[in-house]
């Protein structure tokens, strides 16, 4: 009779680790396991390339860690900034702004008051936002269920790039709001 029944499933992530894209993962599973799992993976899907496989190990090193740790802070910091500049705009509700712990976006609902129905919603605020301040959000469309209209409320907001660059995006989203807002007024 088998008594282990703990499975672990890690990964090497986007976040922790700058690798994005590589969906690295491995398994810590119970002798007994180790076959029928092996042939499931055999025909669910195909492996990470070698050479993926062994640049990740890298991860563990010291200075890896180190260095990724640093970045982790700097992620912080930016994400602080993002967060402490919406708080700024009054016309949004604070409730709909959704600080990402685990990844480094941060998601914006932009609320009732904020979209006119299917043609000024966060998709064109986006598009306007990246033609005039050269700054690009990303509109929710590709993160929500295409039948509901959620997708044209919500954008994102990455703190990938850096403090200086949050920093500078978000002076120009304070430059660029007061124009969405009399655009959504004017259309009401």
């Amino acid at each position: 009779m088998h008594t282990t029944k703990f499975l672990t499933v890690p990964a090497v992530s986007t976040s922790r680790h700058d690798v994005s894209g590589w969906r690295l993962g491995w398994m810590v599973i119970p002798e007994h396991l180790v076959e029928p799992i092996n042939r499931l993976q055999q025909n669910m899907f195909i492996n990470a390339p070698t050479i993926s496989q062994t640049a990740a190990l890298s991860c563990w090193d010291k200075e890896t860690i180190e260095e990724l740790e640093g970045h982790v802070l700097i992620y912080k910091a930016s994400r602080r900034i993002i967060l402490d500049e919406l708080k700024k705009i009054k016309e949004l509700d604070q409730a709909n702004i959704a600080p990402a712990d685990g990844g480094f976006y941060v998601y914006v609902d932009l609320g009732d008051n904020n979209v006119v129905g299917g043609n000024l919603g966060s998709v064109a605020m986006c598009k306007a936002f990246l033609e005039e301040e050269g700054v690009a959000f990303t509109p929710g469309n590709d993160f929500e269920d295409p039948a509901g209209n959620l997708g044209d409320r919500r954008f994102r907001i990455s703190y990938a790039g850096g403090v200086e660059t949050a920093r500078a995006a978000m002076e120009k989203f304070h430059r660029f709001w007061p124009s969405w807002i009399e655009r959504v007024q004017s259309a009401k």
